[in-house]
């Protein structure tokens, strides 16, 4: 059956690359330009338009990048239309689209806050740029492109060597990119460093300068510091003044240096040449100075004058010691300082401090030739000094000149003598062992006597060296070397330095030892198996190795090398090392074999077998009979503790019949080179019990039985006590959910009321705004009310002092608002200067108020801006007056909270400082015509439990009716029933407060009468709590709702009735929604250039235009930064202190619960003025949570604020002169310097105050 099947005349797809595809010279190919792969003609898409499908290498994608290391233009060519759009890649860092001119791509860099940093000890990284067709979605081509930064280089020459286009300012010492930055530029030639010259040797202690070469040394320009060389010496680091001569010449003025060390005679110093106090001259050759002194390891005259002649070291006799000429005192006839460089200098006195030689004692042969060591002082400064002078003993010695130390040290070789020593004769005697094999290799001991005389010993077997590795008096050791001659006997000659030893000693070569067979042919994986090996002369074997290779790794007789094995392996390489015979150090005579190790199972799971005495221990296993040929086995050693036992082995297991032992021990077993313990066995003995057993037995049983009882009696009494307390929590539980109910529908009661309901009440008038003079001396002065005097004499100037310095220079130029201007204008600009002097990041500016100018900053905005907030508009919804209005209050209300909640409903539109206090006022309750009763928090009444005292609350005098509160008249009236009337009256002081005893109830208990007010200052945290503190004198405490949990009587498991906060936060988002259209209105209003009829104020875009300049003026150009100090000018500055501190603009009062919710308002302010990015997750605070979705919206709305005053026309210093003029003249009554001075005693005193007005008066008329 003949069957057709289709093959491809081409494979293009296994090409990866253009010039790949192309270049194969497969005419089917070619390369698919935008689907970037190679592929047949057929197989592209719209291959026919142009530069879609290239079929020669030169029409592959070329790119070039200009310039390659910032701003990017990419020039490509041989590419079809992309009109369709193409993006560059910028590695891992980002991909941006490219815009496309023709055959030019631009292509956007990546921010340089998504460039990684540059690797240390380099100047650049790469990163690979790809194009990409946003046609295909494939690559087109790519390049590497580089990034780096010049501002690395600390250094001249590596800026101006650096690959890149960096550039050295020579006056600012430092390395940029910008050519423009520098008013003078060093290039590769001109650029400046020290230059190496002679040596620079510095006696140590010694005062002098040091002349240094160098190159287009700089010349400090006015106001930069003059050079300085700097010393690093052991640690410490030395600065000279320096001066320069020229471009090529600076010196180190006069000076001394040290170090520590009597043992360091020459110490290299690393040091620089700087100049403007930490300019380094560039030290490409690393010159250093040499400190030396001349003392240091010289104390001889030899060791002395043996020193290098750099060094000017001489010796001087009168003080016997090494030094410089200047030193020693003047020469006379018994006192001379000894030059180096005089070749008539010798040192008196040698003296030889050790004469030794290779053996102990000192000996050798009459025939000389011995080697003996001279160690001493002043032993000459040359060799020839010393030739003919040396004699040991009596017999001239020749000194050897390869190990002369100059005069200290030298090896002399003695002449020929009858007698050196006593006995120093050798002799020999003997040798052991007498043959060996033609190989050689054997270790010969030769007996003799005198055989350590000497400093040299040669043996020799034939002419073959026998190679020498040791001697004693009495005996030499060598090794035999191959023989050269065959076998048979050859003589032995033994030499000590030049004298031949007496002796007639012959050695005998034998056959090498050959191997026939081994017995057994194999062993297990730890080896150490015994092994019989037959051969011929295996007696001359004096020290047999077994060598065996497997796996590429050798071993030679070494325990476990081979490794455990699991399978059966034949051994690559076999052999023997017997002495130095090579013939068998491989023997493949044989196929040696190695069996896995065996390996035993554990005795028990816990690792110790229980057994009676007698009982045999069985220990399982497997691999323990290796399957070899002849039935051979292993040789097993088991120890129970220290004891062997009888073994049968059989292929699984062995038998092992203990001795008689009781007790627990070890088992260890022992097979070849493998030690092994499987656990360990305890025999227990079978003795019976005894009587005392049987009764401590029966004793322990009852204990044992006594002790369940009563554990079992402790646990019913503990569970009865946990089932009250389960009830009581189960009741806790109960009552809680209720509360959680409650509130839960109180909750949405609450998100269904409008915000009408809250605001209904409020009049057209508004809120109370406060005087100009009032609120400029709340923002000036905050919490202030008398002002301390100034004190120039002080030496502390804090934080506080520097804003009441700027409040009072406000004040006082209050009427000269330009003055007061220009000045803030200066003082802002010098704490630019200063901040970006001392390199602070910029955005801290005006962050916090440290300065002067930051207060005058805030004060100057406040009083330009009041007219602003009072025209701004204010909460003013519809109102509905009426005679009377409702007042909500609870029934657990104290008395002192019911009063304050009456006077809120009717003095609400009363400026606070005009308002009654409630610890003023009386709350009656009138019983027909004459019957009153005054509620008080604490009176006879009151119920007490035990130390514990309840204030009174509506519910305790059974008060159930709704409030109204007239707004008409100063009294409040509610009907309880028919003929009882509740009424708010001033309060009274006569004694009618105490209720008459017909008006109690006979059932409450009577109790000593307390008049206790919760009464507080108007500012109060908690103004609407009562007052709880203990009674110091009787003891007790008082509590409202929750007694405190500080004390020791809450039971275990009781929770208090108190809930968890996060029940309140449906509450707290009903909150936020009602309040959220104010808030949007607040926003609105402070971030809009013209809302509602409200004009910017002309002090923003004046103030905003003098950062904006400034920023201009220091190259500042990051928006971020200029953001920032806008926002630290107006909104933190000033607007957050309004919104949380609006008692400052408006006659109110705040108390705790009004001044968080401002808190929260003015951080979602100061959040929305922020650049960064806030990341919140469930575990930040629901404050930070509430705004999280609204804080983007804001902060757009700020951006846009601040563009839009941007964009607006500048204001002309006349326009804001006049504007400040008209200001100053609006409220130049407001703050009146006479009325002042009549206010202080000091000044009124004086009578400053007419002084002052004589003044005026007087300088009126001149003008």
């Amino acid at each position: 059956m003949l069957q057709v099947a289709q093959v491809s005349i081409a494979s293009c797809e296994q090409y990866g690359t253009c010039r790949e595809c192309l270049g194969s010279g497969d005419p089917h190919c070619g390369w698919c330009v935008l689907h970037n792969r190679c592929s047949r003609k057929d197989h592209c898409d719209r291959a026919e338009e142009p530069f879609r499908f290239a079929v020669s290498t030169g029409q592959c994608v070329k790119m070039s990048v200009s310039p390659d290391s910032i701003a990017l233009l990419v020039t490509v060519s041989g590419v079809p239309d992309l009109s369709a759009g193409v993006t560059c890649s910028f590695g891992d860092l980002m991909e941006v689209e490219a815009q496309v001119k023709g055959n030019q791509i631009n292509c956007v860099s990546p921010p340089s806050k998504e460039v990684p940093l540059i690797p240390a000890g380099q100047d650049w990284f790469s990163v690979e740029l790809k194009l990409n067709s946003k046609e295909t979605g494939q690559m087109l081509t790519s390049t590497e492109v580089k990034f780096y930064n010049c501002s690395i280089h600390q250094m001249c020459l590596s800026c101006v060597n650096s690959a890149f286009q960096c550039h050295w300012c020579k006056y600012r010492h430092l390395c940029t990119n910008d050519p423009s930055s520098c008013s003078f530029q060093e290039g590769r030639v001109n650029a400046s460093k020290l230059v190496r010259s002679s040596e620079i040797l510095i006696p140590a202690g010694e005062i002098q300068p040091v002349t240094l070469r160098a190159r287009n040394l700089p010349q400090p320009q006015s106001g930069q510091r003059g050079y300085e060389c700097v010393l690093h010496i052991q640690g410490v680091t030395q600065r000279v003044t320096a001066l320069r001569f020229n471009s090529t010449s600076v010196q180190c003025q006069n000076t001394s240096y040290n170090y520590e060390g009597v043992k360091i005679s020459d110490l290299p110093v690393d040091f620089s040449v700087v100049w403007n106090g930490n300019f380094v001259i560039d030290n490409p050759d690393r010159v250093k100075v040499h400190l030396y002194k001349c003392t240091a390891q010289r104390e001889s005259c030899g060791e002395c004058l043996k020193a290098e002649r750099k060094y000017e070291c001489g010796w001087c006799t009168a003080e016997g010691r090494c030094t410089l000429h200047q030193h020693c005192p003047l020469p006379t006839h018994t006192n001379r300082w000894l030059d180096p460089s005089d070749k008539s200098a010798k040192c008196i006195n040698p003296r030889i401090t050790e004469v030794c030689a290779l053996v102990t004692p000192l000996a050798g042969p009459p025939e000389g030739g011995t080697l003996v060591t001279i160690r001493g002082l002043n032993l000459g400064l040359s060799l020839a000094e010393v030739v003919g002078n040396v004699e040991v003993a009596g017999v001239q010695c020749t000194p050897r000149e390869d190990t002369y130390i100059v005069a200290e040290h030298y090896s002399a070789e003695n002449s020929s003598s009858p007698s050196v020593g006593l006995d120093s004769t050798p002799s020999v005697i003997g040798l052991s062992p007498g043959r060996g094999p033609e190989s050689g290799g054997t270790k010969v001991t030769i007996f003799g006597e005198n055989l350590g005389a000497g400093s040299s010993v040669e043996v020799m077997f034939g002419n073959q060296t026998c190679e020498f590795y040791g001697r004693t008096a009495t005996e030499i050791m060598c090794v035999s070397a191959p023989s050269l001659t065959g076998l048979g006997s050859v003589p032995v000659r033994v030499s000590v330095d030049r004298a031949q030893v007496k002796g007639s000693l012959t050695f005998r070569y034998i056959e090498d030892p050959t191997v026939q067979r081994i017995e057994p042919e194999w062993s297990i994986a730890s080896g150490h198996t015994p092994l019989t090996v037959t051969g011929t002369n295996l007696d001359v074997v004096q020290e047999p190795r077994i060598r065996v290779k497997y796996a590429g790794r050798e071993s030679v007789n070494a325990d476990k090398q081979q490794g455990a094995l699991a399978y059966v392996e034949h051994a690559d390489e076999l052999g023997f090392i017997f002495n130095n015979v090579q013939a068998l150090l491989t023997y493949n005579s044989t196929s040696f074999v190695y069996y896995p190790n065996p390996a035993f199972e554990p005795l028990s799971a816990s690792g110790v077998l229980e057994q009676k005495p007698g009982s045999p221990v069985i220990l399982k296993g497997r691999n323990l009979v290796p399957p070899a040929l002849g039935g051979a086995r292993l040789n097993y050693t088991v120890l129970i503790g220290d004891t062997p036992c009888s073994l049968t082995v059989s292929e699984t297991q062995l038998l092992c019949e203990p001795p008689n032992l009781t007790g627990q021990h070890r088992v260890l077993v022992h097979v070849g080179g493998l030690h092994v313990s499987p656990g360990a066995v305890h025999f227990q003995s079978d003795s019976p019990l005894t009587l005392p057993a049987i009764i401590s037995m029966a004793a322990g049983g009852g204990l044992l039985l006594l002790s369940v009882i009563l554990v079992l009696l402790a646990y019913k009494r503990k569970s009865h006590e946990n089932d009250l307390t389960l009830k009581r929590l189960q009741m806790q539980m109960d009552s809680l959910e209720s509360r959680v109910a409650l509130e839960c529908k109180e909750a949405f009661a609450e998100l269904q009321t409008d915000i009408n309901e809250l605001t209904s009440d409020l009049d057209r008038a508004g809120i109370p705004h406060l005087d100009y003079r009032t609120y400029a001396m709340r923002v000036l002065f905050p919490g202030i009310e008398d002002h301390p005097v100034l004190r120039e004499l002080e030496r502390s100037f804090s934080m506080r002092d520097r804003g009441n310095v700027a409040s009072l220079i406000m004040t006082a130029l209050q009427g000269r608002l330009e003055y007061a201007t220009d000045v803030l204008k200066h003082l802002l600009s010098d704490l630019i200067e200063r901040n970006l002097e001392s390199k602070n990041h910029p955005k801290l500016l005006l962050r916090r108020t440290e300065s002067v100018a930051e207060k005058m900053l805030t004060n100057w905005f406040a009083f330009l801006l009041h007219k602003f907030l009072k025209t701004l508009s204010c909460v003013n919804p519809d109102n509905e007056n009426s005679p009377e209005i409702p007042v909500k209050v609870l029934n657990c209300d104290t008395v002192t909270q019911v009063k304050e909640k009456i006077l809120d409903a009717v003095y609400k539109n009363v400026p606070f400082s005009q308002r009654p206090r409630a610890i003023n006022m009386d709350l009656e309750w009138r019983q027909g015509q004459s019957a009153r009763v005054v509620l008080q928090d604490e009176d006879i009444t009151t119920k007490i439990d035990n130390d514990w005292k309840r204030l009174n609350t509506l519910m305790h005098y059974q008060v159930r009716a709704l409030f109204t509160a007239s707004s008409l008249l100063f009294l409040f009236k509610g009907r309880v029933s028919e003929c009882c009337v509740v009424a708010l009256v001033p309060k009274q002081t006569s004694s009618y407060n105490v209720p008459p005893l017909a008006t109690i109830p006979r059932t409450i208990s009577r109790y000593d009468l307390a008049f206790r007010y919760a009464s507080g200052s108007p500012d109060s945290l908690r103004s609407r709590a009562p007052m709880i503190t203990p009674d110091l004198e009787s003891g007790v405490r008082v509590w409202h709702l929750v007694k405190n949990h500080d004390h020791g009587d809450q039971k275990e498991g009781d929770r208090g009735s108190k809930m968890v906060s996060e029940i309140y936060l449906t509450r707290l988002l009903a909150t936020k929604g009602t309040l959220q259209k104010f808030v949007d209105d607040l926003f609105e209003t402070l971030f809009s250039t013209a809302h509602r009829g409200s004009a910017l104020p002309l002090a923003i875009k004046y103030m905003f235009d003098f950062l904006d300049e400034q920023a201009d003026k220091h190259n500042i150009y990051d928006m971020d930064v200029r953001h920032t100090w806008k926002s630290n000018c107006l909104p933190l500055r000033f607007w957050v202190n309004v919104i949380k501190n609006p008692q400052f603009v408006f006659d109110i009062h705040k108390n705790s619960i009004t001044d968080a919710c401002l808190s929260v308002v003015a951080q979602t302010f100061m959040d929305s003025c922020s650049t960064s990015e806030h990341r919140l997750g469930k575990d930040s605070p629901s404050n930070k949570l509430l705004y999280a979705k609204d804080i983007p919206n804001y902060k757009s709305w700020v951006e846009r604020y601040y563009a839009d005053i941007s964009r607006l026309p500048a204001i002309s210093d006349q326009d804001m002169n006049a504007y400040l003029a008209e200001q100053a003249r609006l409220h130049s009554t407001e703050f009146n310097i006479v009325a002042a001075l009549e206010q202080d005693d000091q000044a009124r005193k004086q009578r400053m105050a007419q002084k002052v007005e004589q003044l005026i008066a007087a300088m009126s008329l001149e003008s």
